[in-house]
């Protein structure tokens, strides 16, 4: 009990002094140890009895000499010794040769060192003619100091960020106990089969953030650390060739990062003999294009993360019934796949964010049975259905912000519970489901981000005062969820029939759903089109609700759902026959109101005889924005949307966007072209934009002056294409 209540405080501490949710799973090199700090400095860990810390100082040998003389012996003269030994910063360009000096008690120096950082030194191929005349015998080798010297006791060496390019075969042989090694952030352009000749107790072994490239000379490379347990390549660029090496991994690995390494295609049962349980292979394209390479790790893997890997589907982490942490935003996974998810029976957490996700309506979250921490963020989610709240009934947490949601009675049951929840549970922390594995989390980052996300979080507080909202007693979802992601901002929705943006916690309740008339919601919803229809649906449906009692108040709520996301429908059907008033219609933010008045219009109007439609001009007075925005899009041959990232910022713009991708799916119209002011990095990218980019063909207005008349051609060409096309169509009719 007392363990694990210092790794909740481990977690809580790391979790309050920096966001790293972006980063790599294993995150920096001081997440996995405490006796030296991201800079080189010895911390608090360190006993201040058994150290020597003579970092970012000029004259660091001497100062080092001076320091042992003065070292304290113990009581009986003898024990302990320098076990703690920072020369970071030192402006050293080779490791110097002062291991075999004795302290005041007359212990070697390299029998009693535990921990050693030589972080920030200068051990490059090139040195400066005043620091080689400092530099014992004159040697050439970087690595001089460690040259026949024994280190019994050596655990862990810290060699970060001291611009190393080359690795001698067998450097760290006499370093026979070493258990630790960093080496990450230097330039290390080449690693030889007998480097780590020797190293049979290594568990740990950092070359993270070589990000010059580096390669493995021999795919054995890794065939002499017999326990290594935790390799990590983060931010290092490979070549292809070397996942080979990989294989020669022993199989006690179980922790690996090669997170943005360049790498892609593992190739089926790729980690079959190793007992790998936290894997991150964020960042390289197409890594899991075969759906067998987590195969023959089913029953190991307990964390992934899979950032932006191209990922369509979930099928390669079908049966991984021991995967508690699953991230993969940032990817084109459009659906929860049931088949995969029933299969995650010990899954806790899932981070889905920035994909492409809809509304869905049948179970799918509910299948994960364990599941506390759901993430779809920045999807394409439309609509709070009735069975996403059925479905998320057992989450703790969950987060829907950067959806672009229309306004329903679910919406503000969503936040309705939340708020209730703030008030009667808890906020746990999560932690592996094995206690015997506790000790685990502090190898890897994945809880820690989570849960640095769940105590930063904001409490969504009860949109009225107790006593003046006596309808949610009438809410008969259930739920236990706290929203993780709430701001005020991002959980507003559109209220599509009014053309205006309204917080969650102001959308009118559900009625009682056992009490609903399905006619009246209809009524109340709906436009004069889908009332007109109602009495041609009513019979089939009462026929089949008669036959399929059961599915009755599926039917009815699916095409309530479906028709909000349709609402925006006027009576009028657009087809060949339809008249056009504009040739096309213009969205633009406020922002970009200058480019389009200075350099569009005369363009386009006078030099290519086209027919705008723009906001500021042309929507009808007495009509709401809504309103305008529908009929000036059904008058217009062409939608233009000029896009830049503030476009990206306006709601207006952004509720224009979803109205064009679907106006122009609804009709089966291709007039859309899209005109990007600046590159737009796909990370800020919307996944509408990103999937209207990836089917249209879009036009980058150029920077440089000379190559503006090319665009213009372009532009007033692809115009005059689609006004002649429908001329053309409307002359056939």
């Amino acid at each position: 009990m007392i363990v694990k209540y210092f790794l909740i405080w481990l977690v809580v501490s790391a979790a309050t002094t920096e966001s790293r949710t972006d980063s790599c799973l294993t995150g920096y090199m001081t997440d996995v140890q405490g006796w030296v700090d991201a800079r080189g400095r010895l911390t608090n860990r360190a006993p201040l009895a058994n150290r020597i810390d003579v970092s970012y100082r000029s004259g660091i040998i001497q100062r080092l000499f001076g320091a042992l003389r003065e070292f304290k012996c113990s009581r009986n003269g003898s024990g302990g010794g320098v076990e703690y030994l920072s020369m970071a910063k030192g402006q050293l360009q080779q490791v110097p040769r002062i291991f075999g000096n004795s302290d005041n008690c007359g212990q070697i120096l390299a029998v009693t060192v535990t921990y050693m950082t030589l972080y920030g030194n200068h051990f490059g191929p090139k040195r400066s003619i005043v620091a080689s005349i400092n530099l014992i015998n004159n040697n050439d080798t970087w690595s001089y100091g460690f040259r026949g010297v024994r280190f019994p006791h050596l655990r862990e060496l810290d060699l970060r960020f001291c611009g190393i390019a080359e690795l001698e075969a067998g450097i760290f042989s006499d370093m026979i106990n070493l258990e630790k090694l960093y080496l990450g952030e230097n330039n290390i352009y080449t690693i030889d089969e007998h480097t780590f000749r020797g190293l049979r107790r290594l568990m740990h072994l950092d070359m993270s953030r070589i990000d010059r490239g580096m390669h493995f000379s021999d795919i054995n490379v890794f065939a002499e650390m017999v326990r290594l347990n935790s390799l990590d390549l983060s931010l290092t660029k490979l070549a292809q060739r070397d996942l080979l090496a990989f294989r020669s991994v022993s199989r006690s690995l179980q922790r690996l990062s090669i997170c943005h390494s360049g790498l892609s295609n593992m190739g089926p049962n790729f980690f079959a003999n190793t007992s790998m349980r936290f894997l991150d292979v964020s960042g390289n394209t197409n890594i899991f294009d075969d759906v067998r390479a987590l195969r023959g790790v089913e029953s190991t893997l307990q964390v992934i993360y899979a950032d932006d890997i191209a990922l369509r589907t979930m099928q390669v982490f079908e049966n991984l019934n021991s995967l508690e942490i699953l991230r993969v935003s940032n990817n084109e996974i459009s659906s929860i796949d049931k088949s995969t998810t029933k299969t995650l029976e010990h899954l806790q957490v899932l981070i889905m964010d920035s994909n492409r996700l809809t509304t869905w309506f049948t179970p799918a979250v509910s299948l994960m049975w364990r599941l506390k921490f759901l993430s779809l963020r920045n999807n394409n989610i439309n609509l709070i259905s009735e069975e996403m709240m059925v479905d998320l009934r057992n989450v703790s947490y969950v987060g829907f912000s950067g959806n672009n949601i229309v306004c329903n009675c679910n919406a503000r049951e969503l936040y309705e519970l939340a708020a209730r929840n703030e008030k009667t549970r808890d906020q746990d922390l999560i932690f592996p489901l094995n206690n015997n594995e506790m000790r685990s989390i502090v190898y890897h980052r994945g809880f820690t981000d989570v849960n640095h996300m769940i105590t930063e979080r904001l409490h969504v507080a009860p949109t009225c005062s107790e006593g003046e909202c006596d309808e949610t007693a009438a809410i008969e979802t259930k739920g236990n969820y706290l929203i993780f992601d709430y701001d005020l901002p991002s959980y507003h929705c559109m209220q599509a029939a009014e053309g205006r943006s309204m917080s969650f916690g102001r959308v009118p309740f559900c009625k009682t759903r056992k009490d609903i008339d399905y006619d009246e919601v209809i009524s109340e919803t709906w436009n004069t089109l889908y009332l007109l229809t109602l009495p041609a649906l009513l019979l089939p449906v009462c026929i089949f609700g008669y036959i399929f009692n059961r599915n009755i108040r599926y039917f009815f709520i699916t095409m309530r759902n479906s028709a909000m996301l349709s609402l925006i429908n006027k009576d009028e059907v657009i087809d060949e026959n339809t008249i056009f008033h504009y040739d096309v219609f213009v969205s633009y933010c406020h922002e970009d109101r200058g480019w389009v008045l200075d350099q569009l219009l005369p363009h386009v109007e006078v030099d290519a005889n086209v027919s705008v439609c723009l906001h500021e001009r042309d929507f009808m007075v007495g009509l709401s924005i809504l309103e305008n925005i529908v009929s000036c899009m059904d008058r217009s041959k062409t939608i233009l949307l000029i896009l830049s990232q503030k476009f990206l910022l306006s709601q207006w713009c952004q509720f224009e966007m979803h109205l064009a991708q679907h106006r122009l799916l609804e009709t089966r119209r291709e007039d859309l072209i899209l005109v990007l002011l600046e590159e737009i990095p796909r990370r800020v990218r919307p996944n509408t934009l990103h999937y209207l980019m990836m089917t249209n063909t879009y036009i980058v207005w150029p920077k440089e002056e000379a190559e503006q008349p090319m665009f213009w051609r372009r532009l007033n060409k692809s115009l005059i294409t689609h006004k002649m096309r429908q001329s053309s169509t409307d002359s056939l009719a």
